[in-house]
This record gives structure tokens, sequence and C-alpha cells, in this order.
């Protein structure tokens, strides 16, 4: 591939943008602190700024610069969100284009690769039919359409059922969205969903559809699930043999499974960590303000809020092919990684 097939400008007012008067790394910045937005939304925004970016500067711009684009500017962001799966494969997709740039694998302008890229990930025209090959540059979806995976859910469930969630989910929520929206009536129970109360969020949220929905203690987290129809989580990443969830997934799965209550942990195949391996967010253990604020000296105050849950806790994972076991979905994880190698 020596030239772009085709130039995709997701927004095409940026053309005529001027530059900013903060560096691109400034404006960066504020994705980086965000602890609320899912990994889809820190790409989409992302994404914008660097092609806007891109539109507003007119000198020449190299493999080199393109290069201090991906180990510099977004070097910050790598830190803090590179342990989510939708971000992980979005670096991964810009790591690949400017090695094999720098390289001299290809003949057109290094901006307009980067931009094509980008704008793939923005839905531009390329990505909008058919599974993505983890190829720089290649056809296909590199966010999948999380409503099928909340379709896929929602037709599993029967008319008055009690779903028990813990913590937020953009998936989950699309889901529970979709259920009440073809008239199931589902009951939903949801927990505080940690430290940044999740749980809250994806309430109003559904309260706002419509939907019955009761909200109980983290501490009580295992007291709902006798009375629950089925038990269904999003997770922000999946490996070859587990997945990240919310503290306390683990002890909630595994008292579902003594209790026979199905699991699901819905998600999409943009959520699979490149080689199949799964980090825990670092900010987590130096945000003691996620459990205690200002916490006196001598209190040591155990921040990470979210756990490795092997596979073997869970009955399906369903994504926007349906579902899928969990072997299948290793084997995914790892081809993506090998497509680095």
């Amino acid at each position: 591939m020596s030239t772009p097939r085709h130039r995709i400008v997701w927004n095409p007012a940026a053309q005529g943008s001027s530059a900013s008067s903060k560096p691109l790394a400034e404006r960066l910045m504020a994705l980086e602190e965000d602890r609320a937005s899912s990994g889809e939304m820190l790409v989409r925004e992302a994404s914008t700024l660097i092609q806007g970016e891109l539109f507003a500067t007119a000198e020449p711009w190299s493999w080199a610069a393109a290069r201090a684009l991906v180990t510099g500017e977004l070097a910050a962001l790598r830190a803090a969100h590179g342990w989510r799966g939708t971000v992980a494969n979005w670096l991964l997709s810009l790591d690949e284009l400017v090695g094999r740039g720098a390289e001299g694998r290809y003949t057109a302008p290094p901006r307009e690769l980067v931009l094509e890229e980008l704008g793939l990930w923005l839905g531009g025209e390329g990505a909008t039919e058919g599974d993505w090959d983890g190829e720089p540059l290649t056809d296909g979806r590199r966010l999948p359409l999380r409503e099928q995976a909340g379709a896929h859910f929602a037709g599993e469930l029967e008319h008055g059922e009690t779903v028990l969630v813990h913590g937020f989910s953009e998936t989950v929520a699309l889901a529970l969205e979709e259920a009440q929206g073809r008239g199931l009536a589902p009951t939903i129970v949801v927990t505080e969903g940690g430290p940044d109360l999740g749980g809250r969020r994806l309430a109003r949220r559904l309260v706002a559809a419509g939907a019955r929905v009761r909200m109980v203690y983290d501490a009580a987290l295992l007291a709902p699930v006798l009375a629950a129809d089925r038990i269904v989580i999003g997770t922000e990443a999946i490996g070859a043999r587990a997945f990240l969830g919310r503290v306390g997934t683990t002890a909630l799965f595994a008292e579902a499974q003594r209790r026979e209550v199905p699991t699901t942990v819905l998600t999409t195949s943009d959520k699979l960590m490149p080689d199949g391996l799964l980090e825990l967010p670092t900010w987590c253990e130096t945000a003691g303000w996620l459990l205690w604020e200002h916490a006196p000296e001598g209190v040591e105050v155990a921040s990470q809020a979210y756990e490795s849950v092997p596979f073997e806790f869970t009955d399906r994972l369903t994504t926007e092919h349906g579902p899928l076991g969990a072997a299948e979905l290793a084997v995914r994880a790892l081809r993506l990684g090998a497509l680095s190698r």
C-alpha cells in the first residue's frame, strides 16, 4: 500500500481552523485526566484533536514528526488509558503506521496517511463495513457498533426479568435501553459501582428510558444475587484468560455460579487487548481520593478500583457478533497482537 486510496475527513471544518495557541500535548491533557469517559469517547476526541492540528499546520510534516506524536504528545494518554482495549488498539494502529512509514514502506505523505487512519477510527469511508483485520490503513470498522452487542443481549431477555448490574458501562446501558424499548420491562438492580459512583450515572440514564431501577450499596453486592434472573457487566479490556472488572466482580460472579444465576460480560471486539495482556490502571493506585481524599498520615488507601477476573467465573461473553466463547475471544486477541510483530 504505497498511497492512500481515499482522503478521509471526519470533520471538514477542521481544515479551515487556525492552530491553537496551546500545544497539542496540553490540549490532550484533559483526556489524560478524564476518569469517566469510555475508551471509545477518548479515542474519538483524541483523533479529532490530532486531525485539527494536522489540518491547521501548514509546514511539511515528516515521519520524524509523526514519531514524536506517538512517543511524545500521546505519552501521557498512553500511560493513563493504555490499559483500555479500545485505546490500546488505537495506539497500536498509529504505532504500526508510523513505524512502517519510518522504514520507507509508504510513498504517500505521512500527514495524509495519519489523517486516513484517524479517519477510519472516526468512522469515515472504508470503516463502515466488516471486521477490521488489525492492520493500519485497511478497511474495516475500528469501533464496533455497541448497539449490536446490546441488541444481542436484549434478545436473550424475557419479559419482567430482574437484571443485576455492577458499575457503569455504555454497552450495558444501550442493551438495557433496548430491552426497555422492546417492552420487556426489566427491573434493573444497580450497585454504586465503585468510587466513581458509576451506578448513579447508569440509574439516571435507565430511569430516563422508563426502566424500573433499584440501587444497592457495593457492600451489599452479593445480597441481590438470589433474586436476580441474570447478571450483566461491561468491561474496558479483555485478555487471553481474563477480563477487567470493577472490584468485587470476581466475588459477585463466584456467588452467581454458586446460586446458578447466569452471568454475561457484555462487550465489543475493540476491547480485546493486543497480545491478550491485561494491565490494571496505574493511576488508580495513586488516586487516594477514590476512597479517601486527604486521608491522614498513617492510613494506607487501597484505591485500585479494578481487578482481573478469570473467564472461568462467567458463563458467556456477548459482543456485536453475539455470544462468543472465551477461547474464541482469546484467539482474536492473540491475532491482533501477532500483527504488531
